[in-house]
């Protein structure tokens, strides 16, 4: 292997030293927008050093792997220094495969992340995305037919009102469903994406709804309000749902306030 190990091994190595988990996106983004104001170079608000969050860096690394072992078992590479200069060969071999257009850019984001530079430094024309190609939770899939909405009405009604991820309501406590002092309920996430935490305000119409499980699972002296989430369940498209809901509250709420100025 060397003294640098495999090529997937680097790719390994590399990914770890870009973890930035708990660690603030933003102020990496200010500082690194103060750094172009002094060089003189063009700011891009979309471009970060580093990884912040848990499923960014799973995409990534699972990328960076293909692409090795592509580099490899092709060219012969046995560095990542090496197979750079195959990467516009990989990332056109996957567009002429007719790969879809996320997911060639999900390619070309994570060996730009790998190599510190950007998508652009590889001379490749990206296919576009539109919206119209997205397909996840959108369509009716076979195994929608095998999850009954009526059967799991509360954790339907829990993710319509609070657009949770999984994993966030797989960890979540009673404890975490409190009221704050404007007297809205809100959830408490203790480790969500990047590791970061935050207060989620529950959707108004789902408020009492969601406080009932709260005191529910209290007096059946269950920690977690959900003990297991089926796998088959659409928890993206509840979360899509929330976030529509939760814009047209704020709309609503500066609607208020500019008339109550008025």
């Amino acid at each position: 292997m060397g003294r640098k190990g495999s090529i997937v091994y680097q790719v390994l190595v590399r990914i770890d030293e870009l973890k930035r988990f708990g660690e603030s996106k933003h102020e990496a983004k200010m500082a690194e927008k103060a750094r172009c104001e002094r060089t003189g170079e063009k700011w891009n608000p979309a471009r970060v050093e580093g990884i912040y969050s848990f499923q960014t860096c799973d995409s990534y690394k699972a990328e960076g792997v293909k692409f090795a072992k592509w580099a490899r078992d092709t060219h012969k590479c046995r560095t990542l220094e090496q197979a750079r200069q195959y990467v516009p060969e990989y990332l056109q071999r996957n567009i002429n495969e007719g790969k879809s257009a996320w997911t060639v850019r999900l390619q070309a984001a994570a060996l730009a992340k790998i190599y510190g530079c950007r998508t652009t430094d590889f001379g490749v024309e990206l296919p576009t995305r539109h919206r119209e190609d997205i397909h996840r939770s959108r369509l009716e899939r076979e195994h929608d037919r095998h999850f009954s909405t009526r059967n799991n009405r509360d954790l339907v009604d829990f993710c319509k009102g609070t657009g949770l991820r999984r994993k966030e309501i797989s960890s979540l406590t009673w404890r975490d469903i409190y009221q704050g002092e404007d007297g809205r309920t809100y959830v408490h996430v203790d480790r969500g994406k990047g590791g970061r935490s935050r207060e989620v305000p529950v959707l108004h119409a789902y408020e009492q709804h969601i406080w009932n499980m709260r005191e529910r699972a209290a007096m059946e002296g269950r920690e977690r309000v959900f003990e297991k989430i089926p796998q088959r369940a659409d928890i993206h498209c509840w979360r899509r749902e929330y976030a529509m809901e939760r814009y047209r509250e704020i709309e609503q709420e500066k609607d208020r306030e500019r008339d109550q100025e008025d």
